[in-house]
C-alpha cells in the first residue's frame, strides 16, 4: 500500500502524488481508493483507483537509477519494428509501454526517434501513431526523470534529445 504524499507513476498517465486514501466522493463506490492529484498538469487532475487494483501504478525511480538510464539511454540500439499495418505498430507500442519498465520506454522513445530521422531524409512525414507514442512515451520518462533528478520534464526532453541529435552526426 502506497501511503500518502508518496509520488508514482500511474499507468500510463504519468506521474501522480498519493493525496489521500479513503473512500471517494462518488455515489457507489465502496471500499479504500487512492486519489491521485497529477503532479505536472495545470488542469488539477484527480483521479480515484481503487487500492487493492494498484499494478496500474509503481514507484519512481530514484535519482542514481535515473542518472543510470541517462547513461544507458545513448547505448541502446532499437529494433525498428516494420509493418504496413497500424494497428501492429500500435500493438507493438503498447507492449513496450505494457512493461512498465523504464528501459522499454527509452527503447521505443529511441526506436521511433531512429525511424523518424530515417523519414525525414527520405522527405516523408511521421506517421501518426509514431508521433503519439513518442509522445506518450516522452512524457512518461520525462515526468518520471525530472522528479528523480530535480528538475524539469523540459530539461529531461532536452537531454534526451541531444543524446540523439549527437548520435545522429556520430
Amino acid at each position: 500500500m502506497y501511503e500518502v504524499g508518496t509520488l508514482v507513476l500511474y499507468d500510463k498517465r504519468g506521474v501522480y502524488k498519493v493525496d489521500s486514501v479513503g473512500v471517494p466522493p462518488v455515489r457507489g463506490a465502496a471500499g479504500d481508493y487512492y486519489k491521485l492529484c497529477a503532479v505536472f498538469s495545470s488542469s488539477n487532475e484527480i483521479i480515484y483507483t481503487p487500492v487493492d487494483e494498484a499494478s496500474s501504478m509503481r514507484p519512481l525511480i530514484s535519482s542514481g537509477e535515473a542518472v543510470n538510464y541517462l547513461e544507458l539511454f545513448a547505448q541502446l540500439e532499437p529494433n525498428t519494428f516494420r509493418s504496413s499495418k497500424p494497428m501492429d505498430l500500435t500493438a507493438h507500442y503498447r507492449s513496450l509501454l505494457a512493461s512498465r519498465k523504464v528501459e522499454d520506454c527509452l527503447l521505443l522513445i529511441k526506436e521511433i526517434y531512429v525511424k523518424q530521422r530515417e523519414m525525414a531524409r527520405q522527405k516523408k512525414r511521421p506517421g501518426q501513431v509514431d508521433t503519439q507514442y513518442l509522445k506518450l512515451a516522452e512524457k512518461l520518462i520525462c515526468e518520471e526523470f525530472a522528479v528523480a533528478l530535480n528538475t524539469t520534464p523540459d530539461s529531461i526532453q532536452e537531454r534526451l534529445h541531444s543524446v540523439m541529435r549527437r548520435r545522429a552526426t556520430a
